[in-house]
């Protein structure tokens, strides 16, 4: 159950559909339709099935009166505040969040447009409480696509971002986040990562969902911090790292001992346990 003020509810729906141009032509991408319905509707279905009574929309000002009509049509019962952001489809996930920052006074949830699934996001909020977490994300499986499953644009094969999610087997906790692209064959998992956390799996086919619960304190950290352009890529794994250092430590530890994990190992899960 969502308590009243406890949360509000972000929808990030400012981006212009890159990676599916021959789609998205003529129209914001977040009212694209899906079974008859428009992207957005799902989220915004999610957040008001799970007990939001309000959320903030962040679209790109030119798509904001046209998303806005589109909304009231809908029937939906949460009530929505449409916020246009000048130039919003170029903008970073934590860009958009820090640019609305004044409109969010409590801990949040933001959710992207096109997540499309049935799942309790007060499972996800217990979570969050039960940790008294900075953040709380989302993974879900990779979706199985069918060989013979074609999509609009160009023929050549698209390769699949993988990232390694590292997760403590006994508390939930998000220990690893990292792009496998940016690795050639091995990467390295800090000495004291092992000794802090004696049982984890490093996944390779989960997917971030794009739905987290943020506290308040990251978003003023963010508001002060602009080198921080997404939430994903920058600053999860950021909040990530910052749980292994020490106090009054530089990010920087050179003196730290490695280890070497094999990355063409971790093709499924890598399942470590009092290496």
């Amino acid at each position: 159950m969502v308590h009243y003020n406890e949360f509000q509810a972000v929808v990030l729906a400012g981006g212009k559909g890159s990676r599916m141009t021959e789609l998205t032509a003529g129209q914001p991408k977040c009212l694209l339709p899906i079974a008859n319905v428009p992207m957005i509707w799902y989220p915004l279905q999610i957040l008001e099935r799970s007990g939001f009574k309000e959320a903030i929309v962040v679209v790109s000002e030119l798509a904001k009166s046209e998303v806005s009509t589109t909304l009231d049509r809908l029937g939906l019962k949460i009530k929505m505040e449409i916020v246009g952001i000048p130039g919003a489809e170029d903008l970073g996930t934590a860009d958009s969040i820090r640019l609305i920052h004044e409109k969010i006074y409590t801990d949040f949830l933001v959710i992207s447009c096109d997540l499309i699934a049935n799942i309790d996001i007060s499972k996800i909020l217990n979570l969050y409480r039960k940790h008294n977490a900075s953040i709380t994300a989302l993974m879900l499986p990779v979706p199985k696509v069918p060989d013979d499953f074609v999509t609009p644009g160009p023929k050549s094969k698209q390769k699949l971002e993988t990232d390694l999610i590292g997760i403590d087997n006994n508390t939930g906790r998000l220990v690893l986040l990292a792009s496998a692209s940016d690795f050639e064959e091995t990467f390295n998992i800090s000495q004291r990562l092992l000794r802090k956390h004696t049982s984890f799996t490093v996944h390779s086919r989960l997917m971030d969902a794009h739905l987290y619960v943020i506290n308040k304190w990251v978003l003023d950290f963010l508001v002060f911090n602009k080198n921080f352009t997404t939430l994903k890529g920058e600053l999860l794994p950021y909040i990530v790292s910052k749980q292994l250092s020490r106090p009054k430590q530089s990010v920087d530890d050179r003196n730290t001992s490695m280890v070497q994990v094999d990355v063409k190992k971790i093709s499924s899960d890598l399942q470590r346990r009092n290496l």
